[in-house]
């Protein structure tokens, strides 16, 4: 099969065993919008915020655990004063200024997050880092060496690629992903923008970009 020449706005669409198929069509929305950079970092550093648990807590001297008795006298003994053994200065005394639980999350309107998905979704295409992968896929069995032959046809195996999926049933490829390298799998369901922005290449399953389309570039 002869390779098409494809120009900067073409997308590609490959077959199950990694060959391409066809250009997609209808792809110009994606090729003409200029991704917004300033909202892509903004929502970078929500979604970053947003995973922090925020649960580190050290106790302070009232918090820890032994006796309020002064260790020793206040006079006489040529040792600096001291009134409990939980002073920070002894070990097992409370912290100064250590953590305590925090909120670090951060919040970003509906409509940003659609324009962030749609500049994220322009800028892979743009980069000619997405691609899309016949519905056939959702079909194979759970073989790690289906997918591998698949990412080294289509020249990707050397890359971080991140498959979507219209949902997640495929558990045939969804388990032929995990044990192989800087390979991951998501869905429209929880697709985001950092997982698309942070794949070094993007593989669509056909019937997930229609969706992807109809949502973001109608």
């Amino acid at each position: 099969m002869t390779t098409k020449k494809t120009v900067a706005s073409d997308i590609l669409s490959y077959s199950v065993d990694g060959k391409e198929s066809e250009v997609v069509k209808n792809t110009t929305k994606l090729f003409d919008l200029k991704p917004n950079r300033v909202l892509l970092a903004q929502y970078n550093r929500v979604y970053l915020a947003n995973q922090r648990q925020g649960n580190a807590s050290a106790k302070t001297r009232a918090e820890v655990a032994g006796t309020t008795k002064k260790i020793y006298k206040q006079k006489g003994t040529g040792k600096a004063r001291h009134g409990s053994m939980k002073a920070p200065i002894f070990k097992g005394g409370g912290v100064v200024g250590g953590p305590k639980p925090h909120e670090f999350r951060l919040s970003i309107s509906k409509e940003q997050r659609k324009k962030a998905m749609q500049s994220a979704l322009a800028y892979q295409a743009q980069e000619n880092a997405l691609s899309l992968v016949n519905d056939g896929i959702l079909k194979i069995e759970t073989k790690t060496k289906t997918v591998q032959a698949f990412l080294v046809s289509a020249k990707l195996e050397n890359k971080k690629v991140l498959f979507v999926l219209p949902d997640a049933k495929a558990t045939g490829l969804i388990r032929s992903t995990q044990n192989l390298k800087n390979i991951t799998c998501t869905h429209l369901g929880e697709i985001n923008v950092f997982d698309v922005l942070n794949a070094q290449h993007i593989v669509i399953v056909a019937e997930a970009f229609k969706s992807l389309q109809h949502t973001y570039f109608a």
